[in-house]
């Protein structure tokens, strides 16, 4: 689901032993270790920070009641569990380098809203756009400045970017052209990495620039390109299908060139986060249809 600065991964898997999801941590070295929350056979973490820190959320039944409930686990495995207040369902995406957590939060009215925690322990809530049954405001990503980014859709369920930033204000954006934009990740100088629907329903790339400004690129042979995660250098770890339906990964470098990414012998590679020394972290499916992560070495930024 995620890689730190330094290259520590976290994601899920499903434990056939107990019949339980389980949440893992990989280390640089190659060490793994598991972790679930008490009380619950649900645990998804969906980000880490330099720090180490996890953030993510597991399922607790209470009566008739389902919660989706959110924790922040600090490296020496506490867990401190919390919800918007007065919510059941609580869902994580990205902790910062101070610990702020974004995600989205579901309402009973089944609209979606976005959340920020604070390092403090504080909690705000917040719309980029109209509250729309089954729709609503969906926060992936958060920098280090505090400025997180996500997507909404309108009564038309059109789907925008945008970006909130550390004041307040909510800035929407929607790439030239596009019947949708999907925006995934920001990084520290503000870049944000994702993917844009044109009129024809194909997907592709898309960088925006502090200054506002768009690029947009596309797999090699790609019918449809998703960009999944942006770093420091302004790499970007995306998944792209070809022809046959095929998903690879790439990483695109600054000056516009793309390398290739598959797992030998995988029928589906699908990077999900990318370090600031080029390690790119993700899912495989092989060809028995099974899934498995896998992290590369460093892609550099300076080489080809």
């Amino acid at each position: 689901m995620g890689i730190s600065q330094f290259g520590q991964v976290v994601g899920y898997y499903g434990d056939l032993t107990s019949g339980s999801v389980r949440g893992f941590i990989r280390n640089p070295n190659g060490s793994m270790s598991s972790f679930g929350a008490p009380g619950s056979n649900i645990t998804v973490p969906t980000g880490v920070n330099a720090w180490g820190q996890i953030t993510g959320y597991y399922g607790q039944q209470v009566g008739q009641l389902y919660f989706e409930i959110g924790f922040v686990r600090n490296p020496l495995g506490q867990m401190t569990t919390f919800s918007v207040p007065g919510q059941v369902l609580t869902f994580p995406q990205d902790i910062s380098l101070t610990g702020e957590v974004v995600g989205s939060y579901e309402d009973q009215g089944q609209s979606i809203h976005g959340f920020i925690r604070h390092g403090n322990g504080s909690i705000g809530t917040f719309d980029a756009g109209p509250l729309v049954f089954g729709g609503g405001t969906i926060a992936l990503g958060i920098n280090a400045w505090g400025r997180s980014t996500g997507s909404y859709r309108d009564f038309n369920f059109q789907q925008h970017g945008y970006v909130l930033h550390a004041d307040g204000t909510i800035e929407s954006f929607d790439v030239p052209g596009a019947i949708g934009t999907a925006p995934a990740s920001i990084n520290t100088m503000g870049q944000i990495s994702g993917t844009y629907t044109d009129a024809n329903q194909f997907r592709h790339g898309f960088i925006r620039n502090p200054d506002g400004t768009f690029t947009t690129f596309d797999g090699p042979g790609a019918v449809d390109t998703s960009g999944i995660a942006i770093n420091d250098r302004g790499q970007v770890a995306g998944s792209f299908s070809d022809a046959a339906s095929d998903l690879h990964g790439f990483v695109r470098q600054p000056d516009g060139t793309l390398k290739v990414i598959d797992v030998k012998n995988a029928r589906s590679t699908i990077p999900a986060g990318i370090s600031v020394f080029g390690q790119v972290a993700g899912v495989y499916i092989d060809q028995a249809g099974a899934q498995h992560g896998f992290v590369t070495g460093a892609i550099s930024a300076y080489s080809h």
